[in-house]
């Protein structure tokens, strides 16, 4: 585990992401809190407002550090660095402003023993804004180290788009980062009971779970272009790369089951009107391991191009064959083993379809004579199909990652159908207005437009994915 940082770079590099993908979360369980009426969530996301604006500092000590340190080097651009200090500069300011307007904000309502008023105006706006700024920061920071990203010639057939590369810098930070938040706010919610808190804590680590699909496929490609061919002045290492696979490999199974129980849980309170101890400690459990897991996930993926955090210490990988990931790849390989999987990828999408079908007809006003509280116990079917796919899919991938994720322009789409189809799928289970819909009774027209887009998320995964052998 590499949790202490050696250098200012590798501190920037750490903790530079907070603060993007924690507005982000934040802000998604805030309006949460706002539309639900619960004055425990809206406090507990300012206080997390508030800790996010701290983080400035270590951010912008870190950052001067780093230039410092990387000022007479040759391999980092001076007009990259000085666009990054500014836009950076201006987002830190912006974090403080709101991190402070939150802590006003939470220090008053706890003062005057009433419900926080929410400014909504004010630290709404000013949390969006610094979303927005935060994000430019990153981007810029993003082009100081990362020169594969300003490369725009391909070979034809033999390298890949760098914008591989980019989505996944850009996606890894969802479920690395974001994983923490909703740790913290599980915490929270576990401490008082809240039962809403509760919800959205679950809902995070569904979220997270689901980026992890998206997370590796890209990173899969990044491998690709990243080394065929090699780019010149970048000695990137393919050994390095495999050590880095085969925890992101672990990872993304630590994913799957922290949002399978996750969601598990979610579907069962529906019915039982209430959490489980037992199942929400296992989610916990399951959380800290995968969060443990990703740590060294994400410090193998900084070896990769980031030499600066590199110390005389480290004993980097050398045999670009050794490891999990190139052993599996052998193995599927071989017919005897990929047709058993693929079996099994296609019924799994028949337990995904069936279900999402089944639950779609009945919002979308077919099959009245069942409440929607029925039809929603079949989404057990598709959360199995899921579960089969996530496995087979990534074992099939492993046996022509080249050619599933380089060569087959609709193996694209279809992961993002997946990613948009999936967090579609959580509405069912999130809606109360939903829930509530009687045998006999029309579903509100919001949850119609989510089944539509169910609908058609699902209809394009299928449709790509059977077209995958002929493009």
């Amino acid at each position: 585990m590499h949790l202490i940082p050696q250098s200012w770079s590798h501190l920037h590099i750490l903790i530079s992401v907070f603060p993007t993908v924690g507005f982000l979360f934040v802000l998604g369980v805030y309006i949460a809190g706002i539309r639900a009426g619960n004055d425990f969530v809206r406090r507990t996301c300012l206080a997390l407002f508030a800790l996010l604006a701290l983080l400035s500092i270590p951010i912008y000590v870190s950052g001067t550090g780093s230039m410092a340190a990387l000022s007479g080097n040759s391999r980092f651009s001076k007009d990259a660095i000085a666009s990054h200090y500014v836009w950076g500069a201006a987002a830190l300011a912006v974090l403080v402003i709101s991190g402070v307007l939150a802590g006003i904000e939470l220090w008053r309502s706890w003062s005057a023993r009433r419900a926080s008023g929410d400014p909504f105006h004010l630290v709404l706006g000013l949390a969006i804004i610094t979303l927005g700024l935060t994000i430019v920061a990153d981007e810029l920071g993003l082009q100081i180290n990362h020169r594969e990203l300003q490369l725009t010639a391909t070979i034809p057939d033999i390298s890949t788009p760098q914008a591989w590369s980019h989505a996944h810098i850009i996606l890894n930070h969802i479920p690395t980062a974001g994983i923490v938040f909703a740790i913290a706010f599980f915490v929270a919610a576990l401490v008082a009971n809240n039962d809403v808190l509760k919800r959205a804590s679950l809902t995070l680590f569904v979220i997270c779970a689901i980026f992890g699909v998206p997370t590796y496929v890209a990173g899969t490609a990044a491998m690709w272009a990243l080394t065929q061919p090699a780019i010149p002045d970048m000695p990137i290492s393919k050994a390095v790369i495999n050590a880095h696979r085969d925890m992101a490999l672990w990872t993304l199974f630590g994913l799957a089951f922290t949002g399978g129980a996750a969601w598990i849980e979610l579907w069962r309170s529906r019915y039982r009107g209430h959490f489980s101890r037992l199942s929400l400690s296992l989610v916990l459990l399951f959380a800290v391991v995968t969060l443990g897991v990703m740590t060294e996930t994400g410090h193998r993926g900084g070896l990769i191009n980031h030499p600066e955090i590199v110390l005389a210490t480290d004993n980097l990988p050398t045999d670009a064959n050794a490891g999990v990931s190139m052993s599996l790849e052998t193995l599927m390989k071989e017919m005897i083993w990929f047709a058993p999987w693929q079996t099994v990828h296609f019924f799994g999408y028949c337990l995904i379809f069936g279900a999402a079908f089944a639950v779609v007809l009945r919002v979308l006003g077919f099959w009245k004579s069942a409440s929607f509280a029925a039809m929603h116990q079949l989404l057990v079917l598709g959360f199995i199909g899921v579960l089969l796919n996530v496995i087979s899919g990534m074992l099939m991938m492993l046996s022509d990652s080249y050619r599933y994720v380089v060569g087959d322009i609709g193996f694209a789409p279809k992961i993002v159908f997946i990613t948009i189809g999936a967090i579609a799928v959580l509405y069912f289970s999130l809606s109360n207005r939903l829930w509530n819909v009687k045998a006999g009774e029309k579903a509100p027209a919001a949850a119609k437009w989510v089944a539509a887009l169910v609908l058609l998320a699902w209809v394009g995964v299928i449709a790509f994915g059977r077209m995958l052998p002929y493009l």
